[in-house]
C-alpha cells in the first residue's frame, strides 16, 4: 500500500527474487495483470519489456521500498535503466500508478511479508 495526494494504491504483490522468476517476469502473460496486483523483482538492474504483449507501469524502489522513479505505460520492446539506489522494481498494469508517488514508501499490511522483503532487499 502507498498513498499519493489523490489516492491510496493497494496491491497484492508477487515476489520474483530468483533468476528464473525475474527473467520470465510478466513475459508469460497474454494480458496485463489486474490493476490491484504487481510483480516485485528483486534486482538492482533495470528491466526490459522485450517480448511483452502489453505496456506496463514500472516503479524503481530503494531498499526501504521508497519510490525513486516511475516509468508510466512502458511499451513492449523497451529497456528501462534503474536509477542509482534501486534495489527492486515493481511492474504493474499500465495506468495503475497515480501521480505524485516519487518519494513515497510502500507499507505492508502484513508485517511478516514486509520484514521478508526488507531482509531480501538489503542483501
Amino acid at each position: 500500500m502507498v498513498t499519493s495526494a489523490s489516492r491510496t494504491l493497494r496491491l497484492r504483490i508477487t515476489l520474483a527474487d530468483h533468476f528464473i522468476a525475474r527473467l520470465v517476469g510478466l513475459l508469460n502473460q497474454t494480458t496485463p495483470p489486474p490493476p490491484d496486483t504487481g510483480l516485485l523483482l528483486i534486482s538492482r538492474r533495470g528491466v526490459h519489456t522485450i517480448g511483452m504483449r502489453f505496456p506496463i507501469d514500472i516503479l524503481a524502489l530503494d531498499p526501504s521500498l521508497t519510490i525513486l522513479r516511475v516509468h508510466p505505460a512502458v511499451e513492449p520492446g523497451r529497456l528501462v535503466p534503474a536509477p542509482r539506489g534501486t534495489a527492486a522494481t515493481l511492474e504493474l498494469a499500465a495506468g495503475t500508478v497515480p501521480h505524485g508517488l516519487i518519494g513515497r514508501r510502500f507499507q505492508s499490511e502484513e508485517v511478516d511479508t514486509c520484514t521478508c522483503h526488507e531482509r531480501r532487499l538489503s542483501r
